[in-house]
């Protein structure tokens, strides 16, 4: 029976364990696998369950020993007790997202008069019901959601670092307006449990993937990530979320979070990903390697029979996909300086994809949702995705 107190001892540890890595520090060549979800839920959903099993086990074998065995068991016990409660610690109390990664305390926005973060800065912005807001992406970065409203409708502007996206969601679901904790990392992405039904929620698309809700899908928000100084260009009246002072060290950091991966023991460690524009055209997706579209500056494409323009700024800092048909016409595009020409009118457009001069003046090009992300999460959550051919372009 001593042999049975030890291992039922040891299970306790390694449950505790294998609950904990399931969905935080897991190894990234565990994050691969569609099971990881399984596994992650089921373990977060019995915990309780198998704790108490366990602590009925070990006090019923105790017992069950004669007295003098009890005695001999006890130094092994405590020391794999204080095992079980450094691991209990470190995976509910410290690394855990909604404990590495806390709410914000402070949401103020400020126009661009005001306005205190930096003009470089990387935001993800949004425009609906006739208002414009930009939160800052080193903010989104470190908290991961910001539960605010546009328009007076409520949204969900959120970031992973494993994806190196932003995403911004309608979370009026069924006439509910979902909030949300940070659970951890699965399948290489952000996921959150909401506060209603307890389900769990992938940041990468919005849907539902565990518990009551599953099956349902948030709407995924038209939004944009580019500089603030290129999205006060364009939004001249937006709103900008302010640095939340709790937490300036956080976002001063973010540099050294990009691949936060790297904070955890050197068997968690990668380089990181290569990235990559995804943009999806009638449910087919397609993606354009970063690095070589801030080479080429602008590439035009086809995808499902639909012309295509993919462009980054003047400064390479942001990319844009459009549609290039115009009142029926398929208009083909060459970069010049502060923006673009297209070669059918010789109208000239700016990186919005509005025409600035010329006999198309007015008119602008449809742009499509695209996200600059890792390549790898891209092709997790788009499997048949196809990959522009930068190589034999124009050939």
């Amino acid at each position: 029976m001593t042999g049975y107190f030890f291992i039922v001892c040891l299970g306790a540890v390694l449950t505790e364990l294998i609950k904990g890595l399931s969905a935080n520090g897991t190894p990234p060549v565990l994050q691969r696998f569609s099971w990881q979800m399984d596994l992650a839920h089921f373990m977060w959903s019995n915990i309780l369950f198998f704790r108490i099993a366990f602590v009925v086990a070990i006090a019923w074998i105790f017992f069950q020993l004669p007295v003098d065995a009890r005695m001999g068991v006890v130094p092994g016990g405590i020391v794999l007790g204080a095992l079980w409660g450094f691991v209990y610690w470190v995976f509910n109390r410290y690394w855990v997202g909604r404990f590495k990664f806390l709410p914000i305390t402070q949401k103020r926005f400020e126009g661009a008069a005001s306005n205190k973060v930096g003009m470089k800065e990387q935001v993800l912005g949004i425009s609906h019901g006739g208002q414009h807001k930009a939160f800052p992406v080193n903010m989104l970065y470190y908290h991961h959601q910001i539960a605010d409203e546009v328009g007076g409708h409520p949204i969900w502007p959120t970031y992973c670092g494993l994806c190196n996206s932003g995403r911004i969601y309608d979370r009026l679901v069924d006439g509910k307006a979902l909030e949300f904790t940070l659970v951890g990392a699965v399948n290489y992405n952000a996921t959150f449990r909401d506060h209603t039904t307890g389900s769990w929620w992938r940041q990468e698309v919005g849907d539902a993937i565990k518990g009551p809700m599953k099956g349902h899908a948030m709407e995924d928000m038209p939004c944009e990530q580019m500089s603030l100084e290129s999205w006060l260009v364009k939004y001249p009246d937006s709103l900008v979320l302010q640095y939340d002072p709790t937490f300036q060290k956080q976002y001063a950091i973010r540099t050294a979070l990009l691949n936060y991966e790297v904070s955890l023991p050197g068997w968690h460690m990668q380089a990181s990903p290569p990235l990559v524009v995804g943009v999806e055209v009638n449910d087919v997706a397609r993606a354009y390697d970063w690095d070589q579209l801030v080479k080429h500056r602008l590439v035009e494409d086809e995808v499902e029979g639909t012309p295509l323009l993919a462009v980054t700024d003047e400064d390479g800092d942001s990319a844009f996909v459009y549609e290039r048909t115009v009142d029926g016409a398929v208009l083909t595009f060459e970069r010049v300086k502060g923006g673009m020409k297209d070669g059918e009118t010789g109208s000239s457009w700016d990186w919005f994809g509005r025409c600035t001069k010329g006999k198309l003046k007015g008119k602008t090009l449809t742009r499509l949702q695209g996200y600059k992300q890792y390549v790898r999460a891209w092709v997790t959550f788009h499997p048949d995705a196809t990959f522009y051919d930068f190589q034999n372009a124009g050939k």
